[in-house]
């Protein structure tokens, strides 16, 4: 894209392009200065004279709650280790692009976060005929637009992998691997190995308390890191501490989870 010189004031040459510069991009979780300082400790200072000076990129597509991510003080752990945070990738969203736009953020989204969330925008929509009973028949045709009612997700999660369903629950047919992440607004099942993080009834920001009455089933091996529903969880350790899990934790079964108060309810079914 370039804009034309139809004022006298601009410099001859002068424009505005689009480029193809890439840059170095460091993934989070969590999205805190804890988190970036771990990886810049492993990862940066080792190879200071290679990354000096250089600008990079945070990916914050697995970041759950991006109105926590203190930007600025990203900025400036960066620059301790003499790198240049210039922006956050992975927002695949308008709801997501829209908290950082409104904090003013710079969005610096990869060419694959642009395409998913370009694509997030179209509407899905589908066509119905209904039949009107009036002096004679006529076939109306109208467009109604809906929510999926199920993702179903046919493949292994890989590892550091997000599966994200807002408003719908997660059928997996596979194995959920260690550091992936599945979170959805109502239930998730999983007909294989969990190793990774469950998050199920998620709610949606910090004012909505999420669905009470999800649940999450495994049919697989059961070695999850963390299992939350409607924000109350247990990590591993925690499982692992627990002697009425013995029969669960680290075994091949079919387990359901529920939430009973404020309290996880495991059961073999």
């Amino acid at each position: 894209m370039s804009l034309g010189q139809n004022s006298s004031t601009l410099n001859h040459g002068a424009s505005i392009v689009r480029t193809g510069y890439s840059f170095n991009t460091i993934s989070l979780c969590e999205g805190s200065v804890k988190e970036l300082e771990t990886i810049l400790e492993q990862k940066i200072a080792p190879n200071k004279e290679i990354y000096e000076n250089t600008p990079v990129v945070i990916d914050v597509s697995q970041v759950n709650f991006l109105v926590d991510v203190d930007y600025n003080a990203l900025c400036e752990k960066c620059k301790e280790y003499s790198i240049y945070l210039i922006g956050l990738s992975g927002i695949h969203t308008e709801e997501r692009a829209n908290i950082l736009i409104s904090r003013h953020i710079p969005i610096v989204n990869s060419s694959k976060f642009a395409r998913i969330r370009e694509e997030n925008f179209k509407p899905k929509v589908i066509e119905k005929t209904v039949e009107v009973k009036v002096p004679y028949e006529v076939k109306v045709p109208y467009e109604v637009k809906i929510a999926e009612p199920l993702l179903v997700v046919e493949h292994n999660v890989r590892a550091g992998e997000l599966i994200s369903a807002p408003d719908n629950s997660v059928v997996i047919f596979g194995n959920v691997a260690r550091t992936a992440r599945v979170i959805a607004s109502h239930n998730v099942i999983i007909f294989g190995d969990l190793l990774g993080e469950v998050y199920a009834g998620s709610p949606k920001d910090k004012d909505t308390q999420g669905y009470k009455d999800a649940f999450i089933y495994v049919g697989g091996m059961f070695q999850p890191t963390l299992l939350a529903i409607c924000g109350q969880y247990q990590t591993a350790d925690d499982m692992e501490m627990t002697s009425a899990l013995k029969e669960i934790y680290n075994q091949e079964c079919r387990a359901k989870i529920t939430l009973d108060g404020r309290a996880l309810n495991y059961r073999l079914i």
